[in-house]
């Protein structure tokens, strides 16, 4: 997800890609520890969408 698709997200929507990006770092973290991961790097990915949704949502709650 790159940072243009991100701005044009309401804040209703980066709290629900947020919560789905979780459950999916969750989901990933479970299935590496029982049978292994195909891609390992889509882990860190993830984390940096993570991070770049959350800060887009503290620029929105800085801006109301």
């Amino acid at each position: 997800m790159e940072m243009k698709d991100i701005k044009s997200l309401k804040e209703k929507d980066v709290v629900e890609k947020v919560e789905e990006l979780k459950s999916q770092l969750f989901d990933m973290k479970i299935q590496k520890a029982t049978s292994g991961v195909d891609k390992p790097h889509l882990k860190k990915e993830m984390k940096r969408n993570i991070a770049r949704l959350l800060t887009h949502k503290s620029d929105l709650q800085k801006n109301v």
